[in-house]
């Protein structure tokens, strides 16, 4: 029988019931950039960096859901935890030379790669100037951890470009640092706004970092996969700069040691990406990649059923399904 594709999910729909204090975010940002001399927060908001999904500021929003009212200190954390977020992504577009971010041209493209770092300075120093003031017992150790654990990422993974060696556990402690690590963090801290008990905040960040894991692995297969145009920014960036991701990682794990030289060399020539794409497909390597990105789904999935049941839960629920079927 063949297997039918699951059903894609309108991520602006489900996260419909809490579109309101979403807009108050984005205006919160708007407003914290907008507060800079020179016209710098103006550029910024011209780039789009307000318009993407906004799924890290709605993981805060519904982990401080699931637990009771939303106080302003999770308005306060969502602008805080999307600045952290937009800063990596202008200066992921430097490393990666990307030229679209959000379907438009990204900061690097327009002004170079100096104005880029800086823009994405500008706006970590302008999130952590928020954090400084939420007056939240705790968020500001958390914060500060959190964009440790991405730079540290960032590091290992730019340390292991082109070493074939790098393993499968390898490969996922550098993405729970550069990814997974903000998305935990964002529930921990949406339940710490709440009032909730650190046992419970923690298992809010188990599953933020189960949901992460799920959401960079796919990330990986879609920049072998996707569509720029869908995607709305530059793909094959892996390919192109030497990043192992897990598809490559277990595409060369099945091979014949005396065939794995020609398949090196081929990886290092990039000079048929289509073609590579094609052969890890065949290889089952794309298979074995969604299959763990199952495995992450269903430990997201452990960890919600702690919680009580709530609208914000069916949503968190349903969250991981959206990570899942992106591919």
């Amino acid at each position: 029988m063949k297997k039918t594709a699951p059903q894609s999910i309108d991520l602006e729909v489900l996260l419909r019931p809490i579109s309101p204090e979403l807009e108050k975010v984005r205006q919160r940002i708007e407003q914290t950039l907008g507060q800079s001399a020179g016209g710098i927060g103006d550029g910024l908001i011209k780039l789009g960096l307000g318009g993407g999904k906004m799924l890290r500021p709605a993981l805060v929003l519904l982990s401080g859901k699931c637990l009771g009212l939303l106080r302003p200190e999770h308005i306060e954390l969502g602008a805080i935890i999307e600045m952290i977020h937009v800063a990596s992504l202008l200066h992921d577009d430097v490393i990666d030379q990307a030229q679209t971010r959000r379907g438009k041209s990204s900061a690097n493209a327009q002004w170079g790669n100096t104005q880029a770092v800086l823009l994405g300075d500008f706006v970590l120093s302008k999130a952590f100037g928020l954090g400084a003031a939420v007056g939240l017992d705790g968020a500001a150790s958390v914060l500060c951890q959190t964009a440790e654990a991405i730079c540290t990422g960032e590091i290992l993974q730019n340390q292991r470009k082109g070493d074939w060696s790098l393993t499968e556990a390898e490969y996922l402690a550098i993405i729970e640092g550069k990814t997974a690590s903000l998305f935990g963090a964002c529930c921990f801290l949406g339940g710490l706004a709440a009032g909730a008990e650190k046992s419970v905040c923690e298992i809010l960040r188990h599953y933020g970092i189960s949901l992460g894991l799920a959401f960079q692995i796919t990330d990986d297969v879609l920049d072998i996969l996707g569509s720029p145009t869908a995607e709305g920014k530059t793909l094959g960036t892996d390919f192109l700069h030497e990043k192992l991701t897990l598809p490559v990682i277990h595409w060369l794990g099945q091979i014949d040691p005396s065939q794995q030289k020609a398949r090196l060399e081929q990886l290092s020539r990039n000079s048929d990406p289509a073609g590579l794409c094609e052969a890890m497909r065949r290889g089952g390597a794309i298979d074995y990649t969604l299959g763990r990105v199952e495995d992450f789904a269903q430990n997201a999935r452990k960890s919600l059923v702690e919680l009580p049941d709530s609208q914000a839960k069916e949503i968190l629920s349903s969250l991981i399904s959206y990570v899942s079927h992106r591919v």
